[in-house]
């Protein structure tokens, strides 16, 4: 199996009526899908921490913790 030869392809074709049609082909390499897959693997892993990171509580800062407590005013 040579990693830069062997590819894989697929084709899909769709007729609604009489004036739409379409066609679609994909031909791809092995290398090419391993490249697709590292691809989608950091996408879900960076998405993974921002959801994580949106999720955190924030500790309150100094200004906001006053500003909650109306007995901290002077």
């Amino acid at each position: 199996m040579r990693l830069s030869k062997d590819r894989q392809t697929a084709s899909a074709a769709i007729r609604v009526g009489k004036s739409f049609s379409m066609e679609a082909r994909a031909d791809i390499s092995p290398v090419g899908l391993l490249a697709i897959g590292a691809m989608v693997g950091v996408i879900l892993l960076g998405s993974a921490v921002i959801v994580a990171t949106a999720r955190r509580k924030q500790k309150p800062t100094p200004s906001t913790a006053i500003e909650a407590d109306p007995a901290a005013r002077i």
